[in-house]
């Protein structure tokens, strides 16, 4: 009998081992999932294109290209997805406006000496990776002079650059997500204050609407 017994505990043993292992074996896929799923990004670079716009007041939209201009940022992961990007405005470049790169209504070019410099102070944000979705809160001043006779005070703004719509008073647009590629489409508009110069003021009707379309590539390292 007692040799019976030891057969029988032997044998639950043995039919007990396999369910053992199988259980350390989902806990080990488990805990790797969870790892691929942290982020192992730190910089982001920022590549504007060519296909962009910007719009001000009730005059017709500015095509621009935008090419050469961007610049670098750090990267921060907050979970659930989601990564926080902050980009150094002391390096980043957008390149202006003028007869080399922008035409109005896509059909004439901005005539010479108008320039349009455009001067970011902040650029950050958060980026949903799941669903390419970006939402970047960007201050910055447009400065339109005329060569060295005319040079009125900076225009600011302040407004969120999205891949969703955005929407002012007069102007409107709607954005795209991110690509697998990194390539979307951010839109923002922002109520522009007057700037105390007379001739701006009344030529723009400020205050009004102002509206940026940028065409860009995100890369992460």
């Amino acid at each position: 009998m007692s040799m019976l017994a030891n057969h029988s505990q032997l044998s639950q043993l043995c039919k007990r081992a396999p369910t053992s292992k199988r259980v350390v074996a989902k806990r080990r896929v488990t805990v790797a999932a969870q790892a691929s799923a942290t982020s192992q990004y730190t910089r982001v670079r920022l590549k504007t294109r060519q296909d962009c716009e910007l719009a001000v007041s009730f005059y017709p939209r500015f095509s621009y290209n935008g090419i050469g201009g961007g610049g670098w940022g750090t990267v921060t992961d907050l979970g659930a997805g989601k990564l926080h990007l902050n980009f150094d405005t002391s390096v980043l470049v957008i390149p202006d406006m003028s007869y080399r790169t922008a035409m109005l209504a896509g059909l004439l070019p901005i005539p010479p000496p108008l320039n349009i410099a455009i001067r970011p102070v902040s650029l950050e944000g958060v980026l949903d990776q799941a669903t390419g979705e970006v939402n970047l809160n960007f201050e910055c001043a447009f400065y339109f002079t005329a060569g060295p006779v005319y040079q009125p005070p900076g225009l600011k703004i302040r407004t969120v650059l999205t891949t969703e719509s955005t929407r002012g008073t007069h102007l409107s647009a709607s954005g795209r997500r991110l690509s697998s590629g990194g390539a979307g489409v951010l839109v923002g508009t922002a109520t522009v204050d007057r700037t105390g110069d007379l001739f701006m003021d009344n030529f723009l009707q400020l205050p009004n609407d102002a509206l940026a379309v940028m065409s860009c590539e995100f890369e992460f390292e």
